[in-house]
């Protein structure tokens, strides 16, 4: 192979994994910073997706109602985010 094309192509691959290898999204810094906020002891967060989405496990009501209350109220007063998606684990309580 030319030494020219080469090093074009391992400049190429650099740049592609360079870019898989990225941080979290804006919307996900603000996801995790309002989680970080809203907790609760009945609660796991299970993932917060590229769109800011957080899912999270709950093994009581309250807490779920807790923490959908939390994120809500944390959308009204900052920018909004995708509807925060609760779970019950399964063969859970």
């Amino acid at each position: 192979m030319a030494p020219q094309l080469s090093r074009a192509l391992a400049a190429l691959v650099v740049i592609v994994l360079g870019g898989c290898a990225g941080g979290n999204t804006p919307l996900q810094d603000l996801a995790y910073e309002r989680w970080g906020r809203c907790g609760s002891p009945f609660v796991e967060l299970e993932r917060i997706d590229p769109d800011g989405r957080v899912s999270f496990l709950y093994s009581n009501s309250s807490g779920r109602q807790e923490v959908l209350q939390c994120l809500g109220e944390a959308g009204r007063t900052g920018s909004p985010l995708p509807e925060p998606r609760a779970v019950r684990p399964a063969g859970g309580p």
